[in-house]
């Protein structure tokens, strides 16, 4: 069961706090959601700072290079499903020079593993980079 107003509440103060219409010019407080790189459990606390940097690291290349890659992987995606093997994963890389070391590579792979051992999921990895690169619009 589900407590609805509670529901309700949570997804209200998101948008709106009490009492705005008694002061229309007090400053709302910005909503942060849960910057949790790990939501699965995957990885332990050093995995997880390795791949925070890494991410950041390769934010910052997509974001001055101007890059869309969720667009590459779809391309290798011929059944549309979301996800793409590994080999093909890390071919994407290679050729937009997003460079990334073995181990890297393993915990991107660990972190965004798909229910498939050797399959990856692009869709979920393309909205971590987005929100590092401060690039939250939807594709």
């Amino acid at each position: 069961m589900v407590n609805y107003n509670a529901f309700n509440q949570e997804i209200e103060d998101i948008f709106t706090e009490k009492d705005l219409e008694k002061n229309p010019t007090k400053k709302l407080t910005p909503f942060n959601a849960p910057s949790c790189l790990d939501p699965k459990d995957k990885l332990n606390g050093s995995e997880e700072q390795k791949l925070d940097a890494c991410m950041k690291r390769l934010a910052s290349q997509v974001f001055l290079r101007r890059l869309l890659i969720k667009p590459f992987f779809q391309d290798k995606d011929k059944s549309r499903s979301g996800f793409v093997s590994d080999t093909r994963f890390k071919s994407i890389f290679d050729s937009q020079k997003l460079c990334v070391s073995e181990e890297e590579f393993a915990l991107i792979r660990k972190r965004f593993q798909a229910k498939a051992a050797d399959e990856i999921n692009y869709v979920e990895f393309d909205y971590v980079l987005r929100q590092y690169s401060g690039d939250n619009k939807p594709f």
